[in-house]
């Protein structure tokens, strides 16, 4: 893996971050990514707490682009395969150091959406 190339814990705290993003821009399952309680899980095990939001990403899609959010929405779900850790499959669980690169990720995705104006648009 190239030395600048984040660690897969740093790009599930990203991807995280974009599925969270869709949620809120589709205001879908109560925004269930947005809670602390959901982000400290995913932290810990992102395969359980992610598949199905990662499954599910065309609803959140779907249901921003019906609320007029459209553009938005397509602006972060175009950057998610870029976010995908470069293992197989999410993984299972990650290490108390992962877990704060988890995070990071997250913020840092969080910042980057907000300077294209993503998470607001249409609001």
């Amino acid at each position: 893996m190239p030395d600048d190339r984040p660690t897969d814990a740093h790009l599930c705290g990203q991807l995280y971050a974009a599925l969270e993003v869709l949620q809120q821009l589709g205001d879908i399952g109560f925004r269930a990514l947005g809670r602390e309680e959901s982000r400290q899980k995913a932290a810990k095990r992102p395969r359980t707490e992610m598949t199905v939001p990662l499954h599910t990403v065309g609803k959140s899609l779907y249901w921003a682009r019906l609320r007029g959010r459209g553009a938005a929405a397509g602006a972060v779900f175009r950057s998610i395969p870029d976010l995908m850790p470069s293992a197989r499959d999410l993984p299972a669980a990650l290490s108390p150091a992962q877990q704060e690169e988890f995070l990071r990720g997250r913020r840092a995705q969080l910042d980057a959406i907000a300077k294209t104006g993503a998470e607001t648009a249409g609001r």
